[in-house]
Order: structure tokens, then sequence, then C-alpha cells
């Protein structure tokens, strides 16, 4: 028993964590950077399941993973992405009270307008959509908790267990190996992280337990989805398909999509001592675990 733990008191290891969305991109990738981890197979929609499954982790930090992300299933069942991403993340933060854990939340740079880009974490959220509506919603509880901390990312990658849904980069992949034709998007500008390097930040955050409450981290370059479609093409010499570059405002369903989706991570890179990599680098670290 460590010094001064009361007797009968359980001892909680201090960098413990337990993983909300273990088999999505980013959860199943921090689950094998993270040293000393527990899976939270609970529906985040459960809340007892959820307070039972957190309570046997012995988790001093949950990484609040989980979500729906599917920006048009979102919009079509708005009912759905609110059960999942916001009133999912209150019983995340009512179960985390109860043990007494702190939360990283994984949300997203697609919480603001889109209409300026170069975002600071004291930027206040202008959502367009009902999955970025659902986010914010979502990073309005875990502010509310005195331990709650809000990550937004651009996450790009390829799921360590090979692909489950076709995210941005394994549809790319997946089309550069088919030498499909693709749509590029000239007007989405970003400034996304790998899987990998959220990854290795979120376990710096959580060992250094800096007691921030908004945090940024992406790239240090901004580009449009065009770009990164041709910077990944270009390690694909055989491809022989067509790149269009048009407009996002082509997806005709309706959905309102921010553009200028980058981050400002200034202030992170300040109190973290982190750097942020290049894209090129990113794409490298991606290809390299396909």
């Amino acid at each position: 028993m460590g010094a001064g733990t009361p007797v009968g008191k359980k001892e909680i290891p201090e960098h413990r964590v337990a993983i909300t969305g273990a088999r999505g991109l980013l959860g199943a990738t921090a689950a094998r950077v993270l040293s000393d981890v527990s899976v939270l197979d609970a529906d985040v929609r459960d809340i007892e399941a959820l307070k039972k499954a957190v309570g046997a982790s012995d988790a001093s930090w949950i990484l609040h993973a989980a979500a729906k992300t599917d920006v048009g299933a979102c919009e079509r069942d708005p009912d759905e992405a609110y059960a999942v991403n916001a009133e999912g993340t209150k019983n995340v933060v009512d179960a985390a009270r109860a043990s007494g854990a702190h939360v990283l939340y994984i949300s997203t740079a697609s919480v603001f307008s889109g209409k300026e880009g170069n975002y600071r974490e004291t930027d206040v959220p202008a959502p367009e959509n009902v999955y970025n509506k659902s986010k914010v919603k979502g990073e309005e509880y875990i502010l509310a908790y005195e331990k709650g901390i809000v990550l937004r990312v651009n996450l790009i990658g390829v799921h360590p267990d090979g692909s489950r849904g076709k995210n941005f980069m394994e549809w790319l992949v997946d089309s550069l190996r088919a030498n499909t034709d693709m749509n590029a998007f000239t007007d989405v500008m970003v400034n996304p992280l790998s899987n990998w390097t959220i990854a290795d930040h979120i376990k710096k955050i959580i060992e250094q337990g800096s007691g921030e409450r908004i945090l940024h981290i992406a790239s240090s370059d901004v580009l449009s989805k065009a770009d990164i479609i041709e910077m990944a093409a270009a390690r694909f010499p055989a491809y022989s398909g067509t790149i269009t570059r048009a407009s996002v405002d082509s997806i005709a369903d309706g959905v309102r999509r921010p553009k200028q989706m980058w981050l400002n991570c200034d202030y992170t890179k300040e109190r973290l001592g982190i750097t942020m990599p290049s894209m090129d680098s990113e794409i490298e670290t991606i290809f390299a675990h396909l």
C-alpha cells in the first residue's frame, strides 16, 4: 500500500488508463502506446454498466475516444448522435466522478465554424452541423468536471487492426492501391496528426498531469485535403487513376461542413514542451504501419 493510503481504501495506479472506443482508430492505437491500460467494453449510453466497468478498471485516467463520427449519419439521426457524443460523455464524466478518475476527451477541430482557421484553445466553438454540435455538448460536460480535459485534434490514419470503416486515410490508401479515380477537396484546410503521434502526445499529457483544461495538437503544416491526397499519391508511383480537384460543396447531402479546420498549437507546445511534426513525416508514419 502506498504511503498515506487510508487503511481499507484501494490504491489506484497513477497512470493506469481505461479506454472507451478502444476498437476505434485512436483508441486501438492508444492501447498499444500506453503502458498500463484496460478496455471499457461498456456502452457509454449505459451509465450503470459504465460505472461498474470504470470501478473495476482501477484506472486513474479515462481516455474517452468513443464517438459517433460519421457526419452524414449524425445528420440523419441526431438523437443517436447526441446519445453517444453528448449524453454518453456525460455518463463517462459521472462514472469518473464516482471513481475519482481524470477524463481526457477526444474532440475535434470541427467544433468551430470553419470560417477563419488558426483556432486557439480560447476561441469559442461555433458548430455547423449535428456531429459538431454533439461534440461541443460533450465538451461542455467534460469542462464542468474539475478533472476533465478536452483534447482537440484532426485525426488521420489507418487502424492498427486493419480497416474498420474506411476513414479518410483508409479510403485514400485503398483507392491508390486499386487505381480508383478520386475527388480531392481543395477548400478543406486541415493540419492533421496521425493516430500514432496523437497517441504519443496523449501518453505525455497523462504522464505530465499538466492540469490544462483544453489543448490543441496538430501538424505544423496547413494543407488542403487535395494536397494530402497528392502527397500520399506521390508514394504510389504506379497509381494510374485520376485525381480531380473539387470543392467539398460538391457533396450534395445537405450537410454543412466547416472548411478552415486548422488549429493553433502554440499554447500546447509551450505548456507540454513538445514539437509538432510536418505532414510529410506524418504520412511516412502512417505508411510505416500499413
